[in-house]
């Protein structure tokens, strides 16, 4: 039982193992033809508690690029039965690398069967989730009093990679090598915000450190077959080398349409190697001290949070007629699986998932600062809709955590199409057509209805 009764912060983290096989199967790229085939940095999970007045919350940084329902809910039960703390005050943030282990059922992936579903290694997945909570309770047994400060700036590390042409949205579909590729926009705008928290002992000892940045871990792509933390796990190396006895944690923001600009060209993106990665990792630690270095402000923590599910409705004009059209062998092998896929679906069921269910949860550990928590791929633009949405303090969207569905655009991108919002749904299992396109009142109307229920 651990003692949280205490008028001031108490704080500890932890950190732990999650390294996979050598020849797991890889996620993130569906043009991977087989397993990975060897391990070139490890994989972990690091959990940092914070506690006030016997309210404990808990963010959980991980090296991998989704966490699915099933496995959140698990974590949450256990610690919730193990250290009396609710699911609502544990915040599972993934990094979204590519060089992880698959977590989720895929379809559409050259090492699947065709046209059927690959699984995850349950026995690693049995052992992730163990480590997940061991790290908790790790963080949870060195609680201790502390001092928590924050401050923030940018980070140059990113660049946005949806096209400036629109208009090649709208052209025949050439699948995702094609019209639906990566291209390099520096036009337009991404958020570019570099979040850090440092915690000290009592005797100033420095204990952890928080950081984030809001960027695809995609600096090397589908070539790569070596698990890889990508270049969140270099720039934790580096802030923890300059700052010996601590840990540091990484914390993804709204970075799905974001890469490394590392690996910009003029037109498309290279793939990089692990010289890439080490001077994407180098730049963001290099940010991450500028800011240690600068005025930090003393956190008065005050721990409130909210989650809940709520359904995100289909684009309704799918269906039937959408399926037979894509089952056409004019169209990509991707392409007719899924569609084949749905089409045997609707025969059995008779009708199609109107929605599906999306974690969203607040966790503000001050008036002044929140954390969003959004179970999706956070596009730019709809992260910055939701980033106005509270105008006192600041407020910080994490895409990827507590789970994750599939790309979140706005509106907008929805009607432009292209890979985030239309070409996705043939890689994503359980969806059978983009979102509606009312996203935006959607997502909003819930996060103002998530914060009316803080406590």
């Amino acid at each position: 039982m651990h003692n949280t009764e205490c008028a001031h912060l108490l704080a500890g983290a932890a950190r732990k193992d999650i390294t996979p096989p050598e020849d797991c199967l890889l996620d993130g790229f569906a043009g991977r033809t087989h397993g990975a085939e060897g391990i070139h940095d490890s994989l972990t999970v690091t959990a940092a508690a914070f506690s006030r007045d016997g309210e404990t919350a808990v963010f959980v940084g991980l090296d991998l690029l989704e966490l699915t329902d099933k496995q959140v809910d698990e974590i949450k039960k256990r610690i919730e039965a193990l250290y009396s703390i609710p699911g609502h005050r544990i915040f599972l943030n993934c990094s979204h690398t590519h060089a992880g282990p698959l977590l989720a059922s895929r379809f559409n992936r050259d090492f699947c069967p065709e046209g059927g579903l690959c699984y995850p290694d349950e026995s690693y997945v049995k052992n992730m989730l163990d480590a997940v909570v061991s790290a908790v309770g790790d963080a949870l047994d060195k609680l201790s009093p502390s001092t928590a400060y924050y401050a923030e700036g940018e980070t140059s590390i990113g660049i946005n990679r949806r096209a400036k042409d629109k208009s090649i949205y709208k052209g025949p579909a050439a699948g995702y090598i094609g019209i639906f590729a990566n291209i390099p926009n520096p036009e337009k705008a991404i958020d570019r915000t570099c979040p850090v928290i440092l915690v000290k002992d009592s005797d100033g000892t420095e204990k952890f450190i928080l950081f984030g940045a809001a960027c695809h871990p995609t600096t090397m792509s589908h070539p790569n077959y070596l698990v890889s933390a990508e270049y969140p796990g270099v720039a934790r190396a580096l802030i923890e080398e300059k700052h010996p006895g601590t840990l540091s944690l990484f914390i993804q923001g709204i970075g799905g349409d974001v890469k490394p600009k590392q690996v910009a060209l003029d037109d498309k993106f290279r793939s990089g190697d692990y010289e890439d990665v080490q001077i994407v990792g180098e730049t963001l630690a290099r940010e991450v001290e500028e800011i240690l270095g600068a005025d930090m402000k003393t956190l008065d923590i005050t721990i409130r949070s909210s989650e809940k599910r709520f359904p995100l409705p289909f684009d309704d004009t799918w269906g039937e007629e959408k399926f037979d059209f894509y089952s056409g062998p004019e169209h990509s092998k991707y392409r007719q699986n899924w569609s084949k896929l749905w089409q045997k679906k609707l025969k059995v069921d008779g009708k199609l998932p109107e929605s599906m269910d999306i974690s969203l949860s607040i966790l503000e550990l001050t008036p002044s600062l929140r954390f969003l928590g959004i179970a999706g791929e956070l596009l730019t633009d709809m992260g910055l809709i939701l980033k106005a949405l509270f105008p006192a303090g600041r407020t910080l969207p994490c895409g990827y955590t507590n789970g994750r569905i599939g790309y979140i655009p706005d509106s907008s991108v929805l009607e432009e199409g292209g890979y985030e919002a239309t070409e996705t749904v043939f890689f994503t299992t359980g969806i059978p057509a983009p979102w509606r396109k009312d996203i935006e009142e959607t997502l909003t109307n819930n996060f103002i209805a998530l914060e009316k229920s803080l406590s």
